[in-house]
C-alpha cells in the first residue's frame, strides 16, 4: 500500500498540483450528486418514478449536447473566461428547478430548468486539462488519469449517499441546494490557480478537432454510451429496488458502496504501470464490468446487492480510465478538453436513454427490470469495444511492433497527431 501512495505522492509534489485537484473535486459535486437529486425531489414531490427519469433524461441529454461545445470554448479561450459564465447558468438553472418542483410547477418547466443547469461546462475534464498541461511523462499522464477516477469515485462514495438522506430525511430539494454550493465554491478556487491553467488556444495556434475525430475517439465515445446507459438506469433502479424492499433511505448508500467498489479499482489500477496493451485493457475492462452488472441484476435482496456491487465497482474507474487514455494518446493536448467531451457526450446520451427506459420500465414492471437495463448497457458497452477493437489498437500501439508499450502520447512524438480524413456524408 505504501508503494501504491509513493506512486501518487510524486504526481501530486508538483507546485500547484494538490491545489487544483483538490478545488476540481468540489467543484465536480454536481456530477455525482445532481442527477440522483433531480430524481428524488421529483419523485418525492411528484410520486413519479417515470417523471423522475423523464426530467433526468432529458438533463443529461442536454448535458451531454453541450459538453463539445463547452469544451470546445475552454480550449480556445482557456478554463476562467469560459467558466465563470456556466456556472453562473448552472446556478439559474438549479434555482428554477427547485423553486418550480417545490411549487407543484408543470413538467415542461422542470425540462427547461434542469435542461439551464446542465450548460455547466466540461466538469469533468478540466483538471486532467491541466495534469496534461502540468506533465511530460506518459507514465505519470496514466496515473494522474487514474487518480482523478478514483477522486471521481470518492464523489460518487459520498455523493449519492448524502444527496438521499438530504432529500428524504431533511428537505426534498437540499441535495440539490448541496450541488449548487460545491461547484460555486469549489469553480472559484480552481480559477484562482492560474498557474497550472492550460494556455488558450488562441494563444497557441492549435485548432479544434471539429469533426475530424480519431478512430479511436469515435470507438471510446460508442463504448461510453454503453457505459451511461448502464449508469443511468443503475441510479434510478437502485432507488426504486430500496424502496420496493422498504428501505428507500438506503439506496444512496448502496450507490456509495458501489463507488467505494470503483475507488479501491482505481487507486490499484492507476498505481501499476501496465504492459499489456492498452486496446487489450479496455476490451478485458468491459468484459469485467459487463459481468459484474449482470450479476447485480440478479441480486435477491439488499444486502446481496451491496455486497455484489462493492466487486462490480472495482471494474468502473478502471474502465473509464481506459477511455480517457485513449483520447490522450491520440489527440493533440490543446484538444485534450475537446476529445474527452466525445466521451461524455457518449455517456450523457446513455445516461439519458437508460434513465428514461428504465424509470418507464420500473413503473409498469418494478424495480427488476430497471436492473435488467443496467446490465443490457454493461453488455452493449462490452459489444462496442469488441467491435472496436482494431480501431483502438490502430490508434493506440506503437508502428514499431518491436516495442512493448503503448504509443506515447503526441507532445512526445516528432509529428503532429494525423487526423483521419472526413468521409464523403460529413
Amino acid at each position: 500500500m505504501v508503494g501504491v501512495l509513493d506512486t501518487y505522492r510524486s504526481i501530486l509534489s508538483h507546485p500547484g498540483a494538490k491545489a487544483f485537484a483538490a478545488a476540481g473535486l468540489l467543484a465536480r459535486l454536481p456530477i455525482s450528486m445532481f442527477n440522483i437529486s433531480i430524481i428524488l425531489m421529483v419523485q418525492i414531490q411528484y410520486d413519479s418514478y417515470a417523471m423522475a427519469g423523464r426530467v433526468a433524461a432529458v438533463g443529461v441529454l442536454v448535458w451531454a449536447l453541450q459538453t463539445v461545445p463547452t469544451a470546445r470554448l475552454v480550449d480556445r479561450i482557456g478554463q476562467r473566461a469560459a467558466m465563470i459564465p456556466l456556472t453562473l447558468t448552472f446556478v439559474a438553472g438549479a434555482t428554477l428547478a427547485i423553486w418550480t418542483a417545490m411549487s407543484g410547477g408543470p413538467e415542461w418547466l422542470l425540462w427547461l430548468a434542469v435542461a439551464i443547469a446542465s450548460i455547466q461546462g466540461p466538469l469533468g475534464s478540466l483538471t486532467r486539462a491541466r495534469w496534461s498541461h502540468l506533465l511530460r511523462s506518459d507514465k505519470d499522464i496514466h496515473t494522474a488519469f487514474a487518480l482523478e477516477g478514483s477522486l471521481d469515485e470518492v464523489l460518487f462514495v459520498g455523493g449519492p449517499a448524502l444527496a438521499t438522506i438530504l432529500a428524504t430525511l431533511v428537505w426534498a430539494p437540499l441535495g440539490v441546494v448541496v450541488c449548487l454550493v460545491g461547484l460555486v465554491v469549489g469553480m472559484t478556487i480552481l480559477l484562482g490557480q492560474r498557474a497550472t491553467e492550460p494556455a488558450p488556444r488562441r494563444g497557441t495556434g492549435g485548432r479544434s478537432l471539429g469533426l475530424r475525430l480519431p478512430g479511436a475517439v469515435i470507438a471510446v465515445a460508442f463504448i461510453s454510451f454503453g457505459i451511461g446507459a448502464m449508469f443511468g438506469a443503475f441510479d434510478i433502479s437502485i432507488v426504486a429496488f430500496a424502496d420496493e424492499a422498504g428501505h428507500k433511505t438506503l439506496s444512496g448508500l448502496i450507490i456509495g458502496i458501489i463507488s467505494a467498489g470503483s475507488l479501491v479499482g482505481g487507486l490499484l489500477y492507476g498505481a501499476r504501470h501496465w504492459r499489456t496493451p492498452l486496446w487489450q485493457r479496455t476490451v478485458i475492462g468491459t468484459v469485467l464490468l459487463a459481468a459484474g452488472f449482470g450479476a447485480l441484476a440478479l441480486a435477491p435482496n439488499v444486502l446481496v446487492l451491496s455486497l455484489l456491487g462493492f466487486v462490480a465497482g472495482v471494474t468502473i474507474a478502471p474502465t473509464l480510465t481506459n477511455a480517457d487514455t485513449v483520447v490522450q494518446r491520440v489527440v493533440a493536448r490543446d484538444q485534450i478538453t475537446e476529445g474527452m467531451a466525445w466521451l461524455r457526450i457518449g455517456l450523457g446520451i446513455g445516461v439519458a436513454l437508460g434513465a428514461w427506459v428504465a424509470g418507464g420500465l420500473i413503473e409498469s414492471a418494478g424495480a427488476r427490470a430497471g436492473l435488467g437495463v443496467a446490465a443490457a448497457g454493461g453488455a452493449l458497452a462490452f459489444a462496442f469495444a469488441l467491435a472496436f477493437a482494431v480501431v483502438i489498437k490502430r490508434g493506440t500501439e506503437r508502428v514499431d511492433a518491436s516495442e512493448p508499450d503503448d504509443a506515447p502520447p503526441p507532445v512526445e512524438r516528432e509529428l503532429a497527431v494525423e487526423q483521419p480524413p472526413l468521409p464523403p456524408h460529413m
